[in-house]
């Protein structure tokens, strides 16, 4: 028995090993998924606060963020006139641009209304003679005021002081601390300093228009209040009470504390340099991005090693590395916050009348630290190295710079103004710009005119931007729209972090001022961050892939007995509840299943009845010029549709070519294919809802759609075209084309495929398809007879466009309905359909030579008959070569034409335009790779950016002429791909067809595949996909070929 049992167990023990491996193979594959999701989010969140403060892209201009970044506290008003002049000699030679000066209204209004302006005449007047730029601070109320300072009072003092001194400073800093308890005189209040800031803003601006008004300096603290409140929720409190119109730059004191200047730590929580982006990330958030941020204070304490008074509050560091980290800090600044202007070192020398405050701010003493110069007028460190860094070679550092504020050497016959740079007539002009970065673009004027700029960067072409026959890359200075704008264009990207040098030729363009400025950015390198974050998605896929299959090897039945027991431990109520809604969606779908019941009572009426009645409810809702008769044709059309889905098909594929002649619904167009195809779509969903039951009580259809490698491309295509408006440039014309050429011609497709047509309903689609291109054709050769609508070619040559703009239409679309023609009178059964599409094969072969389109004669419609001929095989291979050989024949008197003749001239006319054209689609794809332009964008790329200056005759061109490149520059190399795909799909659907034992069906797709011999052949040089109507032939062509395979053989089954 002991033996038994032990070999009863050995036999067990594999199988629950077996069951056991894909649970843990599960829980493992978990594991993976959820580690890299959690590492990949950790990794993500460390490069995003690495990247803190750092635009994307190319900075847009921020007016006052283009000053020079040195500058300096001063309390001039403790010195003689002797030593005032000597501080203000060291600052200017120091290269400072910048002193900040305190004007205290206790000392300069004592008493109302009494002004005492000595000594600050004297330390204007020198300062202004020294070339230095002041900062005004207002501040200190005088004890008549009281504390906080009465916003009136404070308001008309502010405007005596800039009616003194406007002609002498521009920028006026209203108040100091206004945060903290010691500099407001009170709890701080934002809504009370916000009052004061709007008085004193207007009152300044009303004597002084140029006048740069400074918010009061906020105080780096922690706290939350009541005496101290935090910098970044202060300024969130002067937002929500209004004052962002009344100041035009942010003054913040990003002191660097116990840290160096690299510590990217943004926290509020947190006293570092970095800080100050809190406070960029408010004025972002407000939408007042567009103001700059002076620093009023930054610096790092460095007392004496000796010092034995109050311990600093703000750290401490020695000198050399305070010298060190205040170079970093302002390198840091310049490099990676284009927003940040003038940033102020603490002190030259603190004004010993500073008294200590009850806070715990010591007195002056304890400012020494940060003094640029010592007691004894020897510059410290701090000095010597800031004062190096402001005589470095100058260099246009990450920012907006205009042609005077930037650093530039300009060559040639410029002229200059507030709207840039302008060329001369003569041309030549040149100008070099030196920068720092890693990123460089032009702002420029564009519009309606043409010229360019021939761009170089460390004397190689600029890597951002396309380039000519002779290697030059080139700006391109036409408008995509022709509308003027001032725009930020790329110009070189990806360079190595440093100093380059840009060098700019301008071609044409005077008058235009087309040189507004220019742009720097620094990005870091990231290709460490993408490459771990790319390792980390493949092990996140590795898990998903290990739970898929892991999972579908795992017994889940206890799954069903854990529902069953929570639906047991549900109340009786909620058992109910749940049992209503059932019900009621059962009553719904009862109801809609016999009330469409209709559609086969109307079906029995038969075809002539069923037709006659949806064309005369579509051609009333058209042409009705009354909208209550037009809504009400619309409900009779979209009932007809309902009940015979098959008509509304047949109508949109007749109906497809007139695009052109929309609907219009109050301030909207849209084409009649398009209402009955929403109309369709509509009706096909709730057929579809109605005809819905479950899998195991559904009849059995003989013939199902089944999905296949045709559908799955055209799912493919549908997926890329609707992620592509989010990356284009030009999103509202993207998402137009989405609707119109995708996602209503693949609804079309959809329907078609799943619609369950019987044959003669498929028929009927084809002879409407058919019909439509009839008609064109027919209009066309009237309007050629009457000499109306034409487009003169060439030498005079009239060529027929019938309801299109162009002629090349008339050629692409009837040169897919043509095969079809062709196809079916020399191969179908259907003696009537034979001859009424043989007589038709004359008019539409009659438009398509007077459309005199050249992709059409010479390459559509002989590859299209070729193609017939050769899958019909046997003698009709001859045949048709034979009469492609004779045509070719006929049409040698053509070639005479001028039309025609420029063919062979490779230095102007149509095919030197097309090889141009082709250059500059591949500069595009190179550019724009993996996602393309986007859809519909092309046209606006290539006029704006990629057209070469030697085919500047045709700028208007929206497409690149060439199926497959028109696939990648509109979706990217997927595009391609997914267009190569639909492509060998088609065809290894198709070419079995050609033994199809019924001739109708086989000649049917005869010349569908000729219709598609016709879209490779023409799309050589023209369009062949994006366009309304032939995106619906197309979709249409895929449907019909997969719709006439045979079923799948059931011998097995019957047997």
């Amino acid at each position: 028995m002991r033996g038994q049992g032990e070999k009863g167990m050995g036999r067990s023990l594999p199988r629950f090993s077996a069951s056991l491996l894909p649970a843990s193979c599960f829980l493992a594959s978990c594991l993976l998924l959820l580690v890299s999701l959690l590492a990949g989010v950790a990794l993500a969140a460390n490069h995003r606060a690495a990247l803190r403060g750092i635009p994307s892209g190319l900075p847009e201009p921020i007016p006052g963020a283009e000053v020079s970044p040195f500058c300096i506290n001063v309390s001039l008003e403790q010195y003689s006139e002797e030593q005032r002049d000597w501080a203000l000699d060291l600052v200017a030679e120091g290269g400072f641009t910048w002193i900040r000066q305190s004007f205290p209204w206790a000392q300069i209004e004592p008493t109302p209304g009494v002004y005492e302006w000595e000594p600050w005449d004297g330390i204007v007047e020198a300062a202004a003679g020294k070339g230095l730029r002041i900062i005004g601070v207002l501040e200190t109320a005088p004890e008549w005021a009281g504390t906080p300072p009465p916003a009136d009072d404070f308001a008309r003092f502010a405007r005596a002081f800039a009616a003194r001194y406007g002609d002498r400073i521009d920028d006026y800093q209203v108040w100091h601390n206004p945060n903290l308890a010691d500099g407001w005189g009170d709890f701080p209040n934002p809504a009370t300093y916000a009052e004061l800031l709007q008085k004193t803003a207007e009152a300044i601006r009303a004597v002084d228009p140029d006048a740069r008004i400074l918010l009061g300096s906020l105080a780096p603290t922690v706290e939350t209040g009541p005496e101290n409140l935090s910098e970044v929720r202060f300024l969130r409190g002067l937002y929500a009470a209004g004052a962002a119109p009344y100041f035009d730059v942010l003054s913040a004191q990003p002191y660097g504390f116990d840290a160096d200047p690299d510590d990217r730590r943004v926290d509020e929580a947190v006293l570092n340099f970095s800080r100050v982006v809190l406070l960029r990330e408010e004025m972002v958030t407000q939408g007042d991005g567009a103001k700059p941020v002076w620093a009023s204070h930054f610096g790092w304490n460095s007392l004496p090693s000796d010092w034995d008074d109050v311990p600093s509050i703000w750290g401490q560091v020695d000198e050399p590395t305070q010298a060190a980290y205040a170079v970093g800090a302002v390198e840091r600044a310049r490099r990676e916050w284009p927003w940040m202007g003038a940033m102020c070192w603490a002190h030259l020398q603190p004004d010993p009348a500073r008294a200590a405050h009850p806070s715990g701010v010591p007195d002056a003493r304890g400012h020494w630290g940060f003094a640029a110069v010592g007691p004894d007028g020897t510059p410290r460190p701090v000095f010597h190295a800031l004062s190096t860094l402001a005589h470095a070679e100058p260099s246009n550092y990450p920012g907006v710079y205009t042609p005077s504020s930037g650093v530039a050497r300009w060559e040639g016959n410029w002229e200059f103004s507030d709207l840039g740079a302008d060329p001369s007539q003569e041309g030549g002009e040149r100008v070099v710009i030196p920068f720092w970065g890693t990123d460089f673009g032009l702002r420029v004027r564009r519009g309606h005119y043409r010229a360019y700029f021939y761009v170089t960067i460390d004397g190689q072409p600029a890597n951002a931007l396309p380039q000519d026959e002779r290697g030059r890359a080139y700006l391109v200075l036409t408008s995509p729209d022709y509308r003027p704008q001032v725009v930020t264009l790329p110009v070189a990207e990806g360079l190595d972090p440093g100093p380059h040098v840009a060098e700019v030729v301008a071609e044409r363009g005077w008058d235009q001022w087309p040189l507004v400025g220019w742009s720097v950015a620094y990005h870091p390198d990231e290709t460490v961050y993408r490459w771990s974050l790319a390792g980390l998605v493949v092990l996140g896929l590795a898990g998903l892939a290990g739970m898929v299959w892991a999972g579908r090897r795992v017994r889940w039945a206890g799954l069903g007995r854990a529902v069953a027991g929570a639906w047991g431990r549900l109340s009786e109520g909620w058992q109910v509840l749940m049992t209503l809604f059932t019900a009621g969606l059962l009553w719904i779908s009862t109801w809609m299943t016999w009330g469409l019941e209709g559609s086969n009572a109307f079906r029995r009426l038969g075809d002539g009845v069923g037709i006659a009645a949806t064309l005369a409810a579509a051609g009333l809702f058209y042409y009705s010029p009354w909208f209550l008769l037009a809504v009400l044709s619309g409900l009779a059309l979209f009932v007809l549709i309902l009940l015979r889905l098959d008509l509304g098909l047949a109508l949109i594929a007749a109906l497809a070519p007139f695009y052109a002649f929309p609907w219009r619904v109050f301030s909207k167009a849209f084409s009649m294919a398009e209402i009955v195809t929403l109309m369709s779509l509509a009706a096909w969903g709730v057929r579809r809802i109605a005809s819905y039951e479950p899998r195991e009580r559904a009849p059995r259809n003989p013939r199902p759609a089944t999905r296949n490698a045709l559908d799955l491309a055209v799912l493919s295509l549908v997926f890329l075209s609707f992620l592509s408006p989010f990356f284009a440039d030009f999103k509202r014309v993207a998402w137009r084309e989405l609707r119109l050429v995708i996602l209503e011609p693949a609804a079309f497709y959809l329907m078609l495929r799943t619609g369950r047509l019987e044959r003669k309903d498929l028929w009927r689609v084809i002879d409407f398809f058919v019909a439509g291109g009839l008609a064109v054709a027919l209009i066309g050769l009237v309007q050629y007879a009457l000499g109306v609508n034409l487009i003169t070619a060439e030498g005079g040559l009239p060529r027929l466009r019938s309801v299109f703009g162009s002629p090349n239409n008339v050629g692409l679309y009837l040169g897919r309905v043509l095969p079809v023609l062709v196809a079916v009178a020399l191969f179908g059964r259907h003696r009537a359909r034979r001859w009424a599409y043989g007589c038709a094969t004359l008019p539409v072969g009659a438009a398509i030579l007077l459309s005199f389109s050249k992709g059409a004669l010479l390459l559509g419609v002989p590859a299209s008959l070729i193609t017939i001929g050769l899958l019909a095989g046997g003698r009709w291979l001859w045949a048709t070569l034979a009469a492609v050989a004779a045509a070719g024949l006929a049409m040698v008197p053509l070639l005479r034409l001028p039309r025609f003749a420029s063919l062979f001239d490779l230095r102007r006319g149509t095919t030197f335009f097309r090889l141009k054209l082709w250059q500059a689609t591949v500069s595009m794809i190179r550019d724009h790779f993996w996602l393309g332009v986007g859809l519909d964008n092309f046209l606006y790329q290539y006029r704006g950016r990629y057209i070469l200056p030697d085919a500047w005759q045709e700028p208007d061109l929206s497409h690149p002429h060439n199926w497959l490149l028109d696939h990648w520059v509109r979706l990217g190399v997927f595009g391609a791909a997914v267009g190569v795909w639909l492509q060998v799909a088609f065809w290894r659907a198709a070419l079995p067809l050609r033994r199809l034992r019924d001739p109708d069906d086989r000649a049917l797709a005869l010349g569908l595949m000729g219709g598609m011999a016709d879209l490779l052949a023409h799309g050589l040089v023209d369009h062949s996909f994006f366009l309304i109507d032939l995106a619906f032939v197309f979709f249409l062509a895929l449907a019909v070929v997969q719709n006439l395979r045979p079923a799948p053989c059931t011998l097995k089954r019957d047997m």
